[in-house]
């Protein structure tokens, strides 16, 4: 993004995609609308990267409503620029209801422990959740087993993995911490799509990190006879300062989560908030979000909320992090800072806090972008140094991991099936059972790792190159046939 519209995009986000409060926001809001007069495609992709097209045109749908004549037709102008994709984007909400209703009614998901988090978790609390859209549905269970039986119930409506995102397991079975990860499944019909992000176990932070508490501490009840449960604004908020270590920056969709919060909720336990921030390390983003309420609202429940959590962070500064901030390389440094902060408040020793530090350094400024292809030197001696989880013998752990591709991922589209005979065959696949009901691995650590789960089989990469040997023997596996040790 060039420099000219970097300086447009928090304009933007700040002025039209926040919630309008106070009076004298809605004023300048309107006011406003002048300067994006000729910046249309500007403006789009702006609340497209941001998803932020929903809060532009509830705020306009605002000025037309409430705002001063001479403002309104100018305000339906600017709403009708977005019309049809809001209407969309509408529409494709309403679908990820229905599909969270329909889970929400099979029997067992209630003893499941089965919660919703994140973004249909947080529309709870605005007055009018137009504005909130969610492009998934994220919902949390304790443990793997829970985990399994919702993958089951999805797989059997017609869901399957999804091929262009990399799940991860990790674990940490010294310490007690059993499985935990995310995965990703998705479901196509009639040109739609919905998607279910299931989080399972302990709650990941960013790369190299993890929520040390049981988030079912922060659950409560969302409707009466629901087969599942909210979390609590307490909860809500650690999680938000959790997933934004995922993408390096605080988001507007972060700020008008809280907004509506502080305007609907009075329960946050502050002293609790606190204790967890410093101890998982979060305090720079919960000041940089502390610092936006304060300067954009005035009305005393957010300030006041402001005030809080700035209190529950303690004093200090923001470091690296920033609003809006989509920058990969940020991105990397301030998850390989949080990494090297937590490890050492962990007492594992400045070796594992810059192991871990450079880690996520790496995986974040590969930008997520699986390659298919052979290391070079420097990156094989990289992989050696760092990588420290051995998924084919089960041994998991909390820090960077190796994300799971699927065999069917775009990016291995142009790599063929291994063929059935030739020199080191065997007679199966050399996938062998885990703990983990329903997962095998195999292959060669660190670089050649294996896990199916079920029928599905993934290649595993620290850095997400995968050799073309590699892709095809794993298609093989998939396909049925014959392995490679």
């Amino acid at each position: 993004m060039t420099r000219w519209n970097a300086g447009f995009t928090p304009t933007v986000l700040d002025t039209w995609a926040t919630l309008l409060v106070d009076p004298e926001r809605t004023e300048r809001a309107a006011q406003g609308l002048g300067l994006l007069e000729g910046r249309r495609a500007q403006l789009e992709e702006i609340l497209r990267i941001h998803k932020a097209v929903p809060a532009f045109q509830h705020t306009l749908r605002t000025l037309v409503a409430h705002g001063t004549e001479q403002h309104r037709e100018r305000a339906a102008a600017v709403a009708a620029w977005n019309a049809t994709e809001a209407e969309r984007l509408a529409a494709h909400l309403r679908l990820l209801g229905e599909e969270l209703a329909w889970i929400a009614d099979r029997p067992g998901m209630s003893d499941a422990g089965l919660a919703v988090i994140k973004g249909f978790n947080n529309a709870r609390f605005y007055t009018d959740p137009a504005p909130r859209w969610s492009r998934d549905v994220d919902v949390y269970v304790p443990d793997w087993a829970a985990c399994r039986a919702v993958v089951t119930l999805l797989r059997e409506r017609g869901y399957v993995f999804d091929e262009k995102e990399c799940p991860w397991f990790k674990g940490e079975f010294a310490r007690g911490r059993a499985e935990y990860g995310q995965l990703f499944l998705v479901r196509e019909s009639g040109g739609w799509f919905s998607r279910v992000d299931i989080h399972f176990g302990t709650y990941s932070v960013g790369a190299g990190g993890y929520l040390d508490l049981p988030l079912t501490d922060f659950y409560e009840p969302v409707a009466q006879d629901l087969g599942y449960q909210g979390v609590n604004p307490t909860g809500t908020l650690l999680i938000m300062f959790a997933h934004a270590l995922s993408d390096g920056y605080v988001s507007v969709k972060d700020v008008n989560d809280t907004v509506s919060l502080a305007l609907t909720r009075t329960d946050v336990d502050f002293g609790r908030l606190g204790r967890e921030i410093r101890r998982h390390s979060l305090e720079p983003q919960a000041r940089v979000l502390a610092d936006q309420l304060s300067r954009l609202y005035r009305d005393e429940r957010i300030t006041g909320l402001a005030r809080e959590l700035r209190r529950a962070a303690g004093g200090g500064r923001t470091g690296l992090w920033r609003m809006h901030d989509r920058d990969w390389h940020r991105r990397a440094a301030v998850n390989a800072t949080h990494a090297f902060r937590s490890a050492l408040r962990q007492r594992r020793g400045a070796l594992a806090a810059t192991r871990r530090a450079v880690q996520c350094a790496v995986f974040y400024n590969r930008r997520l972008t699986v390659r298919v292809g052979e290391r070079t030197w420097t990156q094989k001696l990289l992989l050696r140094l760092m990588a420290r989880t051995d998924l084919t013998r089960w041994l998991l752990r909390p820090d960077a991991c190796p994300t799971m591709i699927h065999t069917a991922h775009p990016a291995l589209a142009t790599v063929p099936v291994a063929g059935a005979g030739g020199r080191g065959r065997t007679a199966s696949p050399s996938l062998m059972a885990t703990s983990a009901d329903g997962v095998r691995v195999g292959g060669a650590f660190p670089d050649r790792q294996l896990v199916s789960i079920g029928d599905d089989v993934f290649l595993c990469s620290w850095d997400q190159v995968v050799g073309r040997r590699q892709v095809a023997q794993a298609k093989r596996i998939a396909e049925g046939g014959p392995g490679d040790d």
